[in-house]
């Protein structure tokens, strides 16, 4: 067990109670800016449960809650649709919460209303302070009941907060209403990634004057030094074994090359080998290829590697283009470029084709399902961070915060 969990979580226990089924309702998240399937949650319990599923269903973009003022209904009754299907809903989703020795327990029931079938049934059980872990791991159950995909919002981020004249490295869920502060050395602190199994952050400290990698492990609350010494370090990546990081290191003549470190041996290996600037690596799912930043063709652009250094092809042909990012499902990267004064998250495959626009904004980081990006994009006088679809339609604003580059990690906590 993680250590920042314990006392909050007995494990979100999901305890099924009925045999899942194929729910008839089935929304398709390859259509941005389709219509949304109206949503009733009927929820009898905590309100910080309901208001945290109620925002992860909002910023799913797929449904459209019903105000529970139109609920013709205080309560369901077994096998009677019809004053939902009166209200137009086509989801319906029960919860009854309730808290005995210290341990919040919700069970929970999701229709299928156009069938009139029970789609999933689960017992979800915290400790008293664990509450919004249940309501993100319900929100995500009912995103793949009609979807077919992994939920999101269970996956924490990481990214920096100002605190004083420093930056330490925080995590926060992926809806913005919680977040916590994970280093304290009262410096600067950049550039978290998450391992693959979620259980250590590498991250760049200037604690010691120069921009070294260190890596906190999350359970034994310590950080180790990584890579340090002469030139400045940055951009850590981490290899989906979790055996390896990529990272950015200058050299003499002060351009940048990426480098390769085994993390249990401490063995380097450079990759790259150029007069400028090769930066921000991007590993492939398979762990096969890197993607990364070089202005080796003039301006910045991404480029594409074999994990040894070999075999490197350009993938874009903008006048400004950085922030690789490689989705999950491996089928596009993401990265911002500058077009006229303002940037844009542009996807591009991974052979350079089908390079397209999703929104407007920088710092693109996917959802651990591939689905979904975060992002940043100016907001009065600072930044906000948002979330758009990997098939673009629009963003929904997750909260006004400037946290330098956000990892999502891929491992459910």
């Amino acid at each position: 067990m993680i250590a920042w969990l314990k006392g909050v979580l007995v494990g979100v226990l999901c305890l099924i109670l009925t045999s899942t089924l194929q729910a008839m309702v089935y929304i398709d998240i390859n259509s941005p800016g389709g219509n949304r399937v109206p949503l009733a949650f009927l929820y009898h319990g905590s309100p910080e449960v309901e208001k945290v599923v109620r925002r992860d269903l909002t910023l799913y973009g797929l449904f459209r809650l019903i105000n529970p003022q139109a609920f013709l209904a205080e309560r369901f009754e077994k096998g009677k649709f019809a004053d939902w299907k009166t209200i137009g809903a086509e989801i319906l989703v029960v919860a009854e919460g309730s808290l005995k020795e210290g341990k919040v327990d919700v069970i929970s029931r999701i229709f299928d209303v156009v069938e009139g079938q029970e789609v999933l049934a689960k017992e979800y059980t915290v400790q008293v302070g664990g509450e919004r872990m249940i309501a993100h791991a319900l929100a995500d159950d009912i995103f793949k009941a009609f979807t077919g995909e992994e939920g999101m919002f269970s996956h924490p981020l990481s990214l920096v907060m100002r605190k004083g004249k420093g930056k330490e490295v925080a995590i926060m869920d992926p809806d913005g209403l919680w977040e916590k502060q994970i280093t304290h050395g009262g410096g600067i602190t950049l550039s978290p990634s998450w391992s693959p199994d979620g259980k250590k952050l590498a991250y760049v400290s200037f604690k010691r004057g120069d921009a070294d990698i260190y890596i906190y492990d999350m359970e034994t609350r310590k950080e180790r030094p990584l890579v340090g010494g002469k030139g400045a370090q940055s951009a850590p990546a981490w290899s989906p074994d979790g055996r390896y990081i990529a990272y950015s290191s200058t050299i003499k003549g002060g351009n940048s090359e990426i480098f390769l470190i085994d993390t249990l041996m401490g063995k380097k290996k450079r990759l790259t080998y150029y007069y400028g600037i090769d930066t921000s690596p991007s590993w492939s799912p398979d762990g096969e290829q890197i993607a990364f930043v070089s202005d080796r063709s003039g301006p910045p652009h991404l480029f594409v590697m074999h994990r040894d250094g070999s075999q490197v092809s350009r993938l874009t042909y903008g006048s400004y283009d950085v922030s690789a990012a490689w989705s999950p499902r491996g089928d596009l990267i993401a990265y911002a470029s500058l077009e006229k004064g303002r940037y844009y998250i542009r996807v591009v495959t991974p052979e350079g084709k089908n390079d397209r626009i999703l929104v407007e904004g920088e710092s693109p980081c996917w959802a651990p399902n591939g689905r979904y990006l975060l992002f940043y994009r100016g907001l009065g006088k600072g930044r906000g961070l948002f979330l758009t679809s990997s098939q673009g339609g629009g963003s929904l604003l997750i909260k006004q915060v400037d946290g330098g580059r956000i990892d999502w990690s891929g491992k459910y906590h």
